[in-house]
């Protein structure tokens, strides 16, 4: 800030002298004011707020050496500069004595008017820099209390030399309970034995950073050591940070995450549940919809009876979807791989779509390589990725649109590729949309009625199933109204195969044999329309309500077969299993799980004893087959 022309106090009770020294400093520039006694000095001294006194020693009433005692002992006037100026006290002794009361300065007359005036100038600019550095000092102390972290100094020894307001808080906010004491001594009061870090002990060479908690708040404490002159450490700085809020939103973002997580179990939980309770009712309608097509006269069946067995097959293909997505958040898909013709898998899903799209009106092209293209996979999963690329193609196409597949070999390098398309002449995508197409629950634009249907989780399972298999997937569109394709690659096997793996050859029974059958399910509608499928096919069935009861009616039937519920009451399908293997003839049965239940139950099936995981509702026609071709059980170790 700029200073003030300095004003100046001129004390002299000869008017000869104190004309003489005034007129000289006011010819250089001064303001001058001017008194003849010590009363006058102090009272001038208190008003004018000078900045420099010019002090005579032998005054009429208080001589100068008791002026500029009162004068400095006065916190008012102890910064203003005193000079003693005397033409009777001009000994070494005198000017000891004028010195010692707090003069900044002495000079005897008669004085050189340039010693004089030097003198001044230099007490002047004394005065200047005190006046700077104390200003300084009153600003860091500012800055320095107000800051939001707790700072101290410490000495070569550890102890507090200088802290500023928010570190005296933590300690009782008293200068004298904090300042000179140890620092080490202090956090380990505070912190109640408790066990701390290296940057709240002694060491001042510490360098480390450190979270402790002292009493009811958490702090984060950083350690810098101070250099000395000589290359060794002096001293060290500390300084500690309130982080309570910050580990409060820690806590509460952890306490939110367990919250999401146990959310998501129990979502996960509900949607296993949810699966069981649809697939039971859906196992008792489709079973119940073949037993009334098998009863019927040839050309007999309605339009009604399509339409439910359409629907029903729908609806079980979006249960599985839906408890897909869900094993795969919890990492419970496993792929069953094996030596796969992509080109087989290809030709069956498309088969088994085409009657959806050729329903809707629309046109389907089919194009594939004569060669096998063999890789590594799991071939109902690669069905369910073609079966899903098609029904999202039907979905967004409208009535006498195209639909095209086809599958190409592409080489990168020295990898070859295959290269699944389907393209669609639909309603085409957003550039938004082709960049989220693969998110959960995403779907395209939707009317009201939601005549296209669909959860938004077909595309999500086709690319995780893709990824699975080490492929891609990926979509693209020219924008909307211009329909869509979607591309997927998937690597090759490495070594070419020149025909289809030998199939294990399971010899048929003679038609028109008869199986015992052992029934084991608690859903009465389930169980009774089972029993009059297994009974039109010839079969001798015995039924059983619960496990206790399948347990106990084993080894009166003997049966070749057991179809089992898992989710059974009281004793659940797993514990049956173990029962019926420790059971005399027990290793014979061929035992199939059923279950409405997700995938994830497939190993424990196995190692419960199973020698087969079915999920509901299962196909009539499949259960069949197995019936009429019951393979030899593999005898377990």
């Amino acid at each position: 800030m700029p200073h003030r022309e300095p004003i100046l106090l001129n004390i002299n009770d000869n008017e000869a002298n104190r004309y003489a020294v005034t007129r000289i400093l006011r010819a250089s520039g001064f303001q001058v004011a001017e008194g003849g006694t010590g009363t006058e000095a102090l009272q001038l001294a208190a008003e004018l707020r000078p900045d420099l006194i010019i002090l005579d020693v032998k005054l009429p009433d208080i001589n100068g050496i008791e002026v500029c005692r009162r004068l400095k002992s006065d916190p008012h006037t102890s910064n203003i500069v005193v000079m003693h100026l005397s033409a009777n006290y001009i000994r070494t002794e005198n000017k000891v004595e004028g010195l010692e009361s707090g003069a900044d300065g002495y000079l005897t007359q008669p004085v050189d008017t340039a010693e004089l005036l030097a003198t001044v100038r230099s007490l002047l600019r004394l005065r200047r820099a005190e006046e700077d550095a104390r200003r300084a000092a009153v600003q860091w102390k500012t800055t320095f209390d107000s800051l939001g972290d707790g700072v101290c100094l410490l000495d070569g020894q550890g102890r507090v030399m200088r802290a500023n307001r928010f570190f005296l808080s933590l300690f009782g906010g008293r200068e004298d309970a904090v300042l000179g004491q140890s620092f080490a001594a202090l956090m380990r009061e505070v912190a109640s034995g408790e066990a701390l870090p290296p940057s709240c002990g002694e060491a001042l060479d510490c360098r480390e950073e450190a979270t402790v908690c002292l009493g009811s708040r958490w702090y984060r404490v950083a350690a810098n050591p101070v250099d000395g002159d000589g290359g060794g450490v002096a001293g060290a700085v500390r300084i500690l940070t309130d982080i309570t809020p910050h580990r409060q939103l820690q806590e509460e973002l952890r306490q939110r995450a367990a919250e999401l997580a146990e959310a998501d179990r129990r979502k996960d939980e509900f949607l296993a549940m949810l699966a069981h309770e649809l697939r039971n009712p859906l196992a008792a309608i489709v079973n119940s919809l073949h037993l009334a097509e098998a009863t019927q006269p040839q050309g007999a069946e309605s339009r009604a009876m399509r339409v439910l067995t359409r629907q029903s097959q729908h609806m079980a293909r979006m249960v599985d979807d839906l408890l897909d997505v869900s094993r795969f958040n919890r990492g419970h898909i496993e792929l069953r791989r094996a030596l796969v013709d992509l080109r087989q898998v290809v030709q069956h899903g498309v088969e088994a779509r085409r009657q959806s799209l050729l329903d809707k009106g629309l046109h389907l092209e089919l194009t594939l390589p004569p060669e096998a293209l063999w890789l590594e996979g799991d071939a109902t999963r690669l069905e369910q990725v073609v079966s899903n690329l098609l029904d999202n193609a039907r979905k967004y196409t409208p009535v006498g649109g195209h639909v095209f597949v086809g599958v190409t070999v592409e080489s990168r390098g020295v990898e070859r590729e295959v290269v699944l398309r389907v393209k669609d002449s639909g309603i085409g995508m957003s550039p938004e949309l082709q960049a989220r197409v693969f998110e959960l629950f995403v779907q395209g634009e939707q009317q009201l009625d939601r005549s296209r249907g669909g959860l938004g989780i077909g595309l999500t399972l086709v690319r995780r199933l893709v990824e699975l298999h080490g492929g891609t997937v990926r979509a693209f569109s020219e924008g909307e109204g211009k329909g869509s394709e979607l591309v997927v690659i998937l690597p090759l096997a490495a070594q070419a195969v020149a025909s289809s793996p030998v199939e294990a050859r399971v010899a048929a029974p003679e038609a028109g044999v008869a199986r015992r059958v052992l029934l084991v399910e608690d859903n009465e509608d389930t169980r009774e329309v089972l029993r009059e499928l297994l009974e039109m096919w010839g079969h001798q069935v015995e039924v059983a309500e619960d496990g206790f009861r399948g347990v106990e009616r084993f080894p009166s039937l003997r049966p070749h077969v057991a179809l089992v519920d898992l989710g059974l009451p009281g004793m659940d399908g797993f514990q049956v299993a173990r029962r019926i293997r420790e059971s005399e003839g027990g290793q014979d049965v061929y035992l199939v799980a059923l279950t409405g239940y997700s995938g994830e139950h497939r190993s424990r099936a196995v190692e419960a004893g199973f020698d087969l995981h079915v999920v509901k509702p299962v196909k009539p026609d499949e259960l069949e087959r197995l019936l009429s071709q019951l393979p030899a059980r593999t005898p377990r170790a």
